[in-house]
């Protein structure tokens, strides 16, 4: 499958980290423009597959498999989305969704954009879709001064484990893992859990160790890197001091990396690096799913008993699907809905039988009547897909206009 187009804004890393990009509005602004769509979700940081029931000996086999082979494409499903809940007033730009257990569900507002209009915050909405503030008081990042709450999800603990995302206003490994401390189902708190990471994506949870997915890694000898980190609670849980790790690719906490395809190098020599790991989901059988923005990439990863990474293969190349933004299993069935920002569609991925299926796709759209804008996160709620729509629009993407109304999507599955 060829290269997909640019779907981030141009990055060369001899540029000084100060430097904006991105190329039609001011170049600062246009950076935000599109990391932020990482979401960039994500990123998808919905309550995962911890917790399910061992699936049929038949499933649990075919989920063993580290390479299922060949994807089976099927045919369109075509279910229509409808509106769920109308943010407009409340955000710019929301991004990521976590359930927590009694019905309602959690998201991430960044506010890439216009962030001095709207403060970034968690909201919940119920089963309705009923909105109210869940939490406000999200630290600051002491240097850039902003925070951006990206993927997340409540840990063993009960705490709520939060992806910051500084990338936007400073790539120097300034990105964070926050921790929501929860009592009786109620935000009390928030503290940093780690520090240093760079583009802060994700949160998933497997039994007490946090997983997150971290998007650019920016190494000068070593194009289009990716990464997955690894971070138990006996480290970063609550009453334990910060971490600080080590620079990308030094760092021991790093436990599988991931390589997009490369954009052509332009006339000047630079290049643009490819945006890679975003969305990440456990299936019942306690194997990873990763999927890489900038090119629909998607790799399942198997655990050795001491967690160490046992195989890290690539399952989805397909020229249907070129952009993997956040995505959520549902553990009794281990069906994996897929947020394809660039195309505006939503894809499932049954991972018991190896099968890729889009369930809608629609052209550019403001989103008012519940179609897709620029999707990035999904989560299902009773027979409901949720979808969390992203509207950052950057090239390479459908969506070319970021405008009200702000929605949340969902989709009726039969």
């Amino acid at each position: 499958m060829n290269s997909a187009p640019p779907l981030f804004p141009p990055h060369t890393p001899s540029r000084p980290s100060s430097a904006a990009h991105h190329g039609w509005v001011p170049r600062a602004r246009q950076e935000a423009n599109i990391l932020a769509a990482i979401a960039l979700g994500a990123a998808l940081a919905v309550t995962g597959c911890k917790g399910a029931a061992k699936p049929p000996a038949a499933a649990a086999n075919a989920l063993g498999k580290a390479d299922p082979g060949l994807v089976k494409v099927l045919p369109p499903l075509a279910l229509k989305p409808k509106l769920f809940c109308d943010l407009t007033g409340d955000c710019a730009i929301p991004d990521e969704l976590a359930l927590d257990g009694k019905g309602n569900i959690l998201v991430s507002i960044p506010n890439c954009l216009e962030y001095e209009k709207f403060t970034p915050k968690i909201v919940m909405l119920d089963k309705n879709g009923k909105k109210s503030e869940w939490f406000i008081m999200l630290p600051m990042h002491p240097k850039t001064g902003k925070v951006h709450p990206m993927g997340m999800e409540f840990g063993p603990d009960g705490n709520l484990y939060v992806a910051d995302n500084q990338y936007f206003d400073d790539k120097d490994h300034q990105s964070r893992i926050l921790r929501v401390i929860v009592k009786d189902g109620k935000p009390m708190s928030c503290e940093v859990a780690v520090e240093g990471t760079k583009l802060s994506n994700a949160i998933r949870f497997k039994g007490n160790d946090l997983y997150l997915t971290d998007t650019f890694f920016d190494l000068p000898d070593r194009r289009d890197q990716s990464g997955l980190w690894r971070f138990p609670l006996s480290e970063i849980g609550a009453g334990k001091p910060v971490v600080k790790v080590l620079p990308l690719g030094k760092d021991p906490h790093i436990i599988a990396t991931f390589t997009a395809k490369p954009q052509p190098a332009k006339a000047d020599g630079t290049f643009e690096e490819s945006a890679g790991a975003d969305g990440a989901a456990f299936d019942s059988a306690g194997n990873l799913y990763v999927g890489l923005f900038g090119d629909g990439q998607f790799f399942k990863l198997t655990f050795n008993p001491d967690g160490s990474v046992k195989s890290n293969v690539k399952i989805i190349d397909d020229p249907s699907f070129k952009c993997c933004d956040g995505i959520w299993c549902d553990p009794k069935t281990d069906k994996i809905y897929l947020a394809n920002s660039a195309r505006n569609s939503i894809h499932i991925y049954d991972a018991r039988n190896h099968t890729l299926q889009m369930i809608w796709e629609n052209d550019d759209t403001d989103g008012k009547d519940g179609l897709l804008d620029q999707p990035c996160s999904t989560s299902l709620l009773g027979n409901k897909l949720i979808i969390v729509n992203f509207d950052m629009p950057f090239p390479g993407l459908k969506n070319t206009l970021h405008e009200n109304p702000i929605t949340v999507s969902y989709i009726e599955l039969p």
